[in-house]
């Protein structure tokens, strides 16, 4: 029966289904965020191999810097689309060396994409004024150290620390997707042209992603 199987004990059945209501938004939201960079990655990809015509003031950014600018997005697509298979309790037991192993891959994937955001806005024209500045330096910088600090936990065998530092890594990974949605928001309902709401759509993408991160990490610890 239905409230058999959402049963759990001490006669709490809807804190069940609640914690699996709250984790499939969780899941499907972080599914539409992996398609967003999907898209968009392949867009700026192709941008660099085959050059643009008209690049604007952004893309040209890409366009000068094809090589550095490639492996930013490799990493950042690699750890995007492998990142997940680390959260899957079936894929540790099963393949625990390739866990550890891709592990470190990722952590390799998270230094070389946040210290080419952290170096881009110093170097390169950021957009959104100090906002884009100021974010990529936080949350570049809050990339590496929740990533070192899930490293750390793991080798001290303390996983549960290790999970949640993960948690948060994975999310901050995922915010530029966010913020590309956050950008498509508020050109529609507000009418704000890319240039003058990239900087504060980035602080919204990573902001909102560290909220629901620790939202589901307070929920799912035991």
């Amino acid at each position: 029966m239905a409230y058999e199987r959402w049963s759990i004990p001490n006669g709490m059945p809807m804190a069940a289904k609640l914690k699996h209501r709250i984790s499939t938004v969780i899941g499907t939201g972080a599914g539409l965020l992996i398609l967003v960079l999907t898209v968009f990655f392949v867009i700026r990809s192709l941008s660099i191999l085959n050059g643009e015509l008209n690049p604007d003031e952004f893309e040209i950014r890409y366009l000068n810097h094809p090589v550095v600018s490639a492996l930013h997005m490799l990493f950042g697509i690699a750890f995007v689309a492998l990142a997940p298979l680390q959260f899957s309790t079936k894929f540790r037991a099963r393949n625990p060396k390739i866990h550890r192993w891709l592990g470190r891959f990722l952590l390799l994937a998270v230094v070389i994409t946040a210290i080419y955001g952290i170096v881009a806005a110093a170097v390169m024209p950021v957009f959104g004024g100090l906002a884009g500045t100021t974010a990529s330096w936080v949350f570049g910088s809050l990339f590496i150290v929740c990533a070192a600090f899930g490293f750390w936990n793991a080798r001290r065998k303390r996983f549960a620390q290790h999970r949640e530092w993960m948690i948060r890594t994975f999310a901050i990974g995922l915010a530029v997707g966010t913020q590309r949605i956050v950008l498509a928001l508020l050109a529609f309902f507000g009418g704000y042209g890319f240039y003058e709401s990239f900087g504060v759509a980035l602080w919204i993408g990573f902001t909102f992603n560290m909220i629901v991160a620790e939202t589901w990490i307070n929920l799912s610890r035991k």
